[in-house]
């Protein structure tokens, strides 16, 4: 069996200390096999915001797998945001934007969708750029094909069902295709601050597993959470959400 804890929308600098240290505890007690963190692990993209969720993922004690997200692009200093962009990233969190991780039944990739700048005023908005999405394939293409797949990006490539027109990345259904084309199982995503899962359209879509924000105030008319994603005996994913009742974590919907 492996366990991976989704967590999504940090937002340190913006974060609530009290649900952070649940968080903490929750999977120190219920450890992951891995820790997949779908971006915004910051507020603003400040050294002490990203020295802050270093030191919340290595007192985990479980590996971790991190995608930036918008908010971890640095909106103050204009000359790093266009010219070298991911430079806290790599000095504070890891040195690659697009990790992998894998163990006898799982392969994880880290699928970058944010941006320094876009052809529109709203550069929050991600996008699966055409090189992003070949070098994920060409590192899917060497997965063992009795491993189960797994994508981690920080923008949603799917909307809910109940809110068909949310803007999701750029080039979405485009990736999607082509993620169910190469065999992936299920996409991993946040930065709306919403959860739902849903199957995307089409034979062979992949599963798509939204995380709310796990541990900022930012909340949008959902509670912190977070999701558990397990691949059993027969490789099927079965995703818990544990819900923040403002005192403990609590188990909500399942999915599978």
């Amino acid at each position: 069996m492996t366990v991976i804890a989704h967590i999504s929308d940090l937002h340190f600098g913006a974060d609530d200390p009290k649900v952070v240290d649940g968080l903490r505890i929750e999977l120190r007690e219920n450890p992951p096999d891995l820790v997949a963190v779908s971006g915004d692990l910051t507020q603003g993209a400040r050294r002490w915001e990203f020295r802050a969720a270093r030191a919340f993922l290595d007192s985990l004690g479980a590996p971790v797998l991190a995608v930036p997200g918008n908010h971890d692009i640095t909106p103050y200093n204009l000359a790093e945001r266009f010219f070298d962009p991911y430079h806290r990233w790599r000095a504070l969190i890891a040195p690659e934007t697009e990790p992998i991780w894998r163990d006898d039944r799982v392969a994880v990739l880290g699928l970058n969708t944010a941006h320094r700048a876009g052809l529109h005023w709203d550069w929050s908005r991600g996008r699966v750029s055409g090189g992003a999405l070949e070098r994920l394939l060409a590192r899917l293409a060497s997965i063992p094909p009795q491993l189960r797949r797994v994508i981690v990006a920080h923008h949603p490539l799917m909307p809910p069902e109940n809110a068909p027109r949310m803007v999701v990345a750029g080039k979405a259904r485009r990736a999607l295709d082509a993620l169910a084309a190469a065999g992936v199982d299920v996409v991993l995503s946040g930065h709306v601050h919403r959860e739902y899962t849903r199957r995307g359209l089409g034979d062979g879509c992949p599963l798509i597993v939204q995380a709310s924000t796990a541990t900022s105030f930012r909340l949008r008319g959902e509670p912190n959470a977070y999701n558990r994603v397990t691949f059993g005996a027969d490789g099927a994913p079965i995703v818990e959400t544990r819900v923040w009742t403002g005192s403990e974590w609590r188990s909500g919907d399942v999915a599978r």
